[in-house]
């Protein structure tokens, strides 16, 4: 078995693996969009022979911490043929691909986890959650007055062209678990939209929030036509949503819930750090399920919690195994505030115990030390995790919009 780099001419091979692994099938005409969103140099595949049987990859991104930012590769398009299962070749891709993140000095990795158990084995640990939610709009109304006085208009696709990106790069910095989008995703990924992607559903509707003219919030949408009985039943079925102001947020809601002809409004991606349940009249009519999004690997320990802040001034020693690659491992003493902070390696008695799948779930401040130590899954004195909750902390949870 044989994993690499490849070359363009294996294009063929490597989307037929992707087809045979997710149960899809690429158009011909759609071919070349499909090559357009990735980054060739960062496309490998494992050979079984001149057989191409497992594919992966990594996007270049910059990852929002708690006060901070950090190089990440993001993993992507993992995949095996069914022939080829259980034969070792995902652990060897998984080998060549950390090892191509680690080079290129990104300090971490993260993934969307196509099956939940498949990535902790390879250190990489639930980093984000997010809601999935649903509103009967019959059944939904607000508490008060709106908290903005704003309002919302329809943006076409090329108005959302030119006022969506940058929006979203004014609340990516403030938000744990963002990442960049340079113009190749947006155009690839946020403003494409063929048919085959809408489920039956319009394309792709924009809503602008505004006060006084400035940009405030957006969120993405379809809408799903059905009539019951002669009565409109219709779906909307909202895309993250970006909000600067919780005014912002509040308004792009009530102006879901106020289209008409609809039943119901569905958002798959729901920030947990939402302002909904707190503005609508009765919390129960929201129904929310909660789901892992983002998971993250650290491959650099100290640059990685060098590259954030913390929420008080404080010292504590981490021993960190890593069973799979071993570059992460070793004990490291971590002395940060809110100003700043380093990380170095050290010989003292550590505080705290746990493996590097463990640190990347509390690195976004997204899980407590407490409760992965009540899980068993982190070691140390109820002390030494009570402080390290307060270091690692945050204001906001972290929340992952960017599927990939």
């Amino acid at each position: 078995m044989k994993v690499r780099i490849i070359d363009e001419s294996d294009m063929d091979g490597f989307i037929a693996v992707m087809e045979h692994a997710f149960g899809f099938e690429l158009k011909d005409e759609n071919r070349q969009h499909f090559i357009d969103e990735f980054e060739l140099d960062r496309l490998l595949a494992a050979f079984d022979g001149d057989q191409l049987v497992g594919t992966g990859g990594a996007f270049t991104f910059d990852l929002t911490t708690p006060g901070g930012v950090v190089g990440c590769g993001g993993t992507t398009v993992i995949a095996v043929m069914p022939t080829h299962r259980r034969r070792g070749v995902l652990t060897e891709m998984m080998r060549f691909h950390l090892d191509e993140v680690a080079e290129r000095g990104e300090p971490v990795a993260a993934l969307w986890a196509s099956e939940a158990p498949i990535y902790g084995r390879f250190g990489y640990g639930v980093a984000t959650r997010y809601f999935r939610t649903k509103l009967n709009r019959n059944r939904v109304s607000f508490s008060r007055t709106p908290l903005g006085d704003g309002s919302v208009r329809i943006l076409g696709a090329e108005g959302a062209r030119g006022v969506l990106p940058e929006l979203y790069e004014r609340i990516r910095p403030e938000r744990p678990g963002f990442l960049t989008r340079g113009e190749a995703r947006w155009n690839e990924v946020h403003f494409h939209d063929p048919p085959e992607w809408r489920d039956g559903g319009t394309p792709k509707r924009f809503a602008l929030y505004e006060e006084d003219g400035e940009a405030l919030g957006y969120v993405t949408y379809r809408q799903h036509e059905k009539w019951d009985a002669g009565l409109p039943a219709n779906r909307v079925a909202a895309g993250p949503m970006h909000a600067l102001t919780p005014a912002a947020e509040e308004a792009l809601w009530r102006y879901l819930v106020g289209i008409d002809l609809v039943a119901t409004i569905e958002s798959w991606n729901t920030d947990p750090n939402s302002v909904l349940p707190g503005t609508v009249a009765d919390s129960r009519r929201i129904e929310q399920t909660i789901s892992d999004g983002m998971w993250v690997r650290i491959l650099d320990v100290p640059a990685a919690l060098a590259a954030r802040r913390y929420q008080i001034e404080g010292r504590l020693v981490l021993d960190v195994s890593d069973p799979f690659r071993g570059s992460a491992a070793g004990r490291f003493a971590l002395e940060g505030g809110p100003e700043g902070s380093t990380c170095e390696p050290v010989s003292d008695q550590p505080d705290i115990r746990l493996d590097v799948r463990e640190l990347g779930s509390t690195y976004l401040a997204g899980f407590s030390f407490s409760e992965l130590g009540r899980a068993g899954l982190v070691e140390g004195t109820p002390e030494a995790l009570r402080t390290a909750d307060l270091m690692f902390g945050w204001h906001l949870q972290p929340w992952c919009p960017e599927v990939f």
